[in-house]
């Protein structure tokens, strides 16, 4: 772990406990202000009263995670007593008595009254436990609580009280409401409700809100208090009424007029039932009847209706109005009866045209025909009529369905009965008529294309057909007549080829319409005559004249099998067919990015070296025949980019494990352009530059260049790169004679030249293998030898850190295993002669060596990659 140390004194942590800190806070901990929130619970909620105890709980949470931890509790009035096993009171604070939990207890007395506000300050502090003060947490928080006042109890009030409803009747029924209103927010209880009925109390209902029917009688006097209590006092009484129980009206019900089917011998009476529920009896009830929906006021308050009365077809209905000698109730009626007679009813017969079947376009008829018995005359007829069983209400009476509400499909039926002034006949129904299906009928006809027609063209025909079932054109026949002759091999095509065309032929089509069931009267195009056709099928390819044209039939090239770039020739191929027979001839005229090239007007390549990545050619082809008829083709293309190609070397070669080894990309190259970027991959880390080196260990390593051109394009080469073991000496010894500190090693190789590296940090940290890892690039040696042993005075009182490297092949390899090659030796006891000031010590040398350690520590990766450049 590495610290940048101050030279500013801040507080020791105790664990034993702390005041003063509730203020300040903790700042001897590291970790900051913040990480923890104190919580403090048992506080008066409203205010303190003097004299009273209460029992408070400290805690908090927050980071670092754990169980130690400590605090500092003060209060500005009041005293704190009764600590729990985990704090004591110090210097009138509380504070921890250890620092093995995060919760505490402790009492706090209030003051005597007067005192003020009571202002309570925490300080809660979190450590991880690990003996120094980096990675703690602490934070601060108060609360206020002021003095509690009893202002005094105010008593209820009782508002808005009224009777429900307010003109009660025994059938109502009576209750009182009323508002609860207190200043204080108490709530309401032992409310009083008392009830006087003319003039005496009622004891069955005291507090009883509502009183029960039956208490009530009309006539009664009633009065309510309603004296609300919230407990402790009462409010002022408050009294409504008097109210009198008013008159109920009565009811007449189960109205009937019989005999249930009258005829014009019988008498008609009426029945009904009289209730009123104050019991009053029936008084002057009123009784009214109606013919036809006339009143006849001679039956006024009569129970019945004479025979002599009563005529056959006659609508009789009557009323009661019940009186109970105050008041009218409300008017019942028993309903309509028609008076019946001994006439024998008429008969009827009924059929519909057209009979059997119709078709979508015709109208229905109905033919309504009648005898009857008594040779009376008809009066009335009603018709219905009904579509696949169903009723249709907007024919009734109807003797005519109109076509547009015919559907193919359906089924009609009607019926009809007939009146002979008194008696209706039975229903009569019509045999039912099927609807049939209405041939379409062709409205429009085309022969497409309009205008001039030429043998470069296919002939279609468009048409449109009407048809009144709505239903989809199906199995229309199409017929084409050439030179005034159907030719019947053409049936049913809705396209002709140009190819079955000839210059001065005369074509017409003909349709007959089809809905799937029927076929329709035919519509024919007039003739129209097929003229001299411009060049047609015309194919242009454009491309590199190397770029994989192949030899088609008949000559023409095939597309392309390539992009086109800009290393070859741009060539066009063109072909055209004149199918009137006649020679055809081509004029090109070029385009680059939209611009015309008018020196090229009539070539048909464009040279290589006038050809760019990037830039668009358009080609535009005119093939024309002797009669000036021409047809035009353009083709456009843009100049591809040539990506750019990746190659590589490394020197030294064979490599040198453990050794800087050099990448180089100058071989790389661009056909079309020029490289601009050069991105390395090695083991997963990145590089730039054409050259780079790199510092690798033994085995199997991975290389990948990608190289980007200055068209953005891209070029790849991988590559493995084996390495033998690393070679260094082994067995470095560290020792110190005095302040004389001695190293000596063991070496297998030739003579060569050993470096010496110092440091006050380590060099390593993986322990012992095979693997090692690089030396940290950010320091010099501090020393250089042909010899297995080396000695310096040691420079600083401190752990010292050595590390031995050698020479193979003429490269030096940076390269350290623990216990092999590095060693470290304990200079800290050296004699008083020596700088026994430390490296990292505040002093003038601490910075620039504390700073430099830092950086140490930053180079000190498993991979040295050195040379790195970045490009723009």
């Amino acid at each position: 772990m590495m610290m940048l140390l101050s030279t500013s004194q801040v507080a020791i942590a105790n664990s034993g406990g702390k005041t003063g800190a509730s203020t300040n806070g903790c700042g001897c901990h590291g970790g900051g202000s913040g990480q923890v929130a104190p919580t403090l619970t048992g506080l008066p909620s409203v205010g303190w009263e003097a004299g009273t105890t209460y029992s408070l709980s400290i805690g908090g949470s927050g980071t670092p995670s754990g169980t130690k931890g400590g605090f500092n509790l003060d209060a500005n009035i009041g005293t704190f007593s009764n600590p729990g096993s985990n704090a004591k009171l110090q210097s009138g604070e509380v504070t921890h008595s250890n620092k093995n939990t995060r919760s505490w207890t402790v009492d706090w007395t209030a003051p005597s009254t007067g005192a003020g506000t009571a202002t309570f300050t925490l300080a809660v502090n979190f450590v991880n436990g690990n003996g120094a003060t980096s990675g703690d947490g602490w934070g601060t928080d108060s609360w206020s609580r002021t003095e509690y006042v009893d202002t005094g109890n105010n008593p209820p009030e009782a508002q808005n009280v009224v009777f429900v409803p307010t003109a009660p009747t025994r059938a109502t029924g009576l209750a009182v409401d009323y508002d609860y209103y207190d200043e204080d927010g108490d709530s309401e209880q032992g409310t009083q409700i008392r009830w006087t009925l003319d003039g005496l109390n009622v004891g069955s209902l005291n507090d009883q809100t509502s009183v029960s029917t039956n208490w009530l009688s009309k006539g009664q006097v009633w009065t309510c208090t309603v004296t609300v209590k919230d407990g402790s006092e009462q409010g002022e009484p408050v009294e409504i009424g008097p109210v009198t129980i008013g008159n109920t009206l009565p009811i007449a019900r189960n109205l009937d007029l019989t005999p249930e089917d009258p005829l014009d011998t019988d008498t008609l009476r009426l029945d009904y039932d009289y209730y009123d529920t104050d019991g009053d009896p029936q008084q002057n009830s009123e009784v009214r009847w109606y013919l036809d929906g006339a009143r006849i006021p001679e039956l006024d308050d009569e129970d019945r209706v004479s025979s002599l009365m009563i005529r056959s077809g006659d609508e009789w209905e009557a009323s009661v109005t019940p009186h109970d000698g105050d008041d009218y109730g409300v008017t019942k009626f028993t309903g309509v009866v028609v008076i019946g007679a001994s006439n024998n009813p008429p008969s009827a017969t009924v059929y519909v045209s057209p009979v059997g079947n119709a078709r979508t376009d015709d109208a229905l008829q109905v033919h309504v025909g009648w005898t009857d018995p008594d040779g009376d005359s008809v009066e009335a007829t009603e018709i219905r009529w009904f579509r696949d069983g169903t009723q249709v209400s907007a024919y009734n009476d109807l003797t005519v369905v109109m076509s547009e509400s015919t559907s193919k499909g359906e089924s009609w039926v009607s019926r009809a009965r007939v009146n002979d002034g008194l008696l209706w006949s039975d229903w009569a129904e019509s045999a039912a008529v099927r609807i049939q299906n209405t041939p379409p009928s062709v409205t429009s006809i085309e022969m497409l294309p309009s205008g001039s027609l030429t043998t470069s063209m296919n002939l279609s025909v468009v048409w449109e057909q009407s048809d009144v079932d709505g239903d989809a054109e199906s199995g229309s026949q199409v017929r084409w007549w050439v030179n005034g002759e159907w030719v019947r091999e053409y049936d049913g095509m809705l396209e002709i080829p140009a190819s079955e065309t000839v210059r001065d032929q005369s074509w017409s089509v003909q349709v007959v319409p089809g809905d799937g069931d029927d076929l329709g009267n035919s519509m024919k195009t007039s003739s129209r005559q097929i003229e001299n056709g411009a060049p047609g099928q015309m194919v242009v390819r454009l491309g590199n004249g190397d770029s994989g044209y192949a030899g088609e039939p008949e000559g023409m090239p095939a597309a392309p099998t390539l992009p086109a770039n800009s290393l070859s020739a741009l060539v066009i191929q063109t072909s055209a067919v004149d199918l009137d027979g006649e020679p055809v001839s081509f004029h090109v005229a070029w385009a680059r990015n939209g611009f015309t090239v008018a020196d090229l007007d009539g070539e048909t390549l464009v040279p290589a070296d006038r050809l760019e990545p990037g830039q668009t050619w358009t080609a535009t082809v005119t093939a024309s025949d002797p009669w000036g008829l021409s047809s035009v083709e353009e083709v456009e293309l843009t100049i591809a980019n040539v990506p750019p190609t990746a190659l590589f070397s490394t020197s030294p070669e064979p490599p040198v494990a453990g050794a800087f080894i050099t990448l180089d990309a100058s071989m790389s190259a661009d056909l079309d352009g020029e490289v601009t970027h050069y991105l390395w991959d090695v083991d997963g880390a990145s590089l730039t530059g054409q050259m780079v080196q790199v510092q690798l260990g033994m085995g199997s390593h991975s290389v990948t260049l990608t190289v980007v051109d200055d068209m953005g394009d891209t070029g790849f080469a991988s590559s493995s790169i084996v390495f033998g073991e690393v070679t260094t000496v082994t067995g470095l010894q560290v020792s110190l004679s005095g302040n004389q500190v001695n190293l000596a090693w063991d070496w297998e190789g030739d003579e060569t030249t050993f470096r010496v590296y110092r440091s006050t940090s380590a060099f390593t940290s993986i322990g012992h293998g095979v693997a090692g890892e690089p030396l940290m690039t950010g320091l010099d040696s501090v020393g250089e030898t042909s010899e297995t042993s080396w000695s310096e005075t040691a420079p600083v009182a401190a752990h010292l850190h050595y590390a031995v490297t050698a020479e193979v092949e003429g490269f030096e390899v940076l390269w350290l295993f623990q216990l092999d090659n590095t060693g470290t030796i304990d200079a800290t006891e050296a004699p008083s002669s020596m700088d026994v000031e430390p490296t990292g010590s505040i002093t003038v040398m601490s910075i620039p060596l504390t700073l430099l350690m830092f950086l140490v520590g930053l180079a000190s990766i498993g991979l040295t990659l050195f040379g790195r450049r970045r490009d723009a």
